[in-house]
């Protein structure tokens, strides 16, 4: 099986990693109930960015729910690291 799962949205790749226990569930799903589609969801919707120096990440939030992501490849692929309400 392998480690990550990808959806393509609006000519984007969004790249999801399986959780480390439980390697049959996506790490969002296993660990915060999220969705491939609420992470998508999030990342377009968020209303406000900032890049985590310490942890090279982008956070993204909109008023309920929160993304940690980089770019793989610049405007092409995300790697989604987390979602999850706030």
């Amino acid at each position: 099986m392998p480690n990550y799962r990808s959806s393509d949205y609006d000519g984007i790749k969004f790249v999801f990693k399986f959780d480390n226990d439980f390697p049959d569930l996506l790490h969002i799903w296993v660990r915060h109930q999220k969705t491939v589609e609420d992470a998508i969801r999030i990342w377009c919707e968020h209303d406000s960015e900032e890049w985590n120096l310490r942890y090279q990440r982008f956070e993204s939030r909109t008023k309920t729910e929160g993304i940690y992501w980089y770019w793989l490849k610049e405007s092409k692929v995300v790697m989604i690291i987390s979602c999850f309400d706030e």
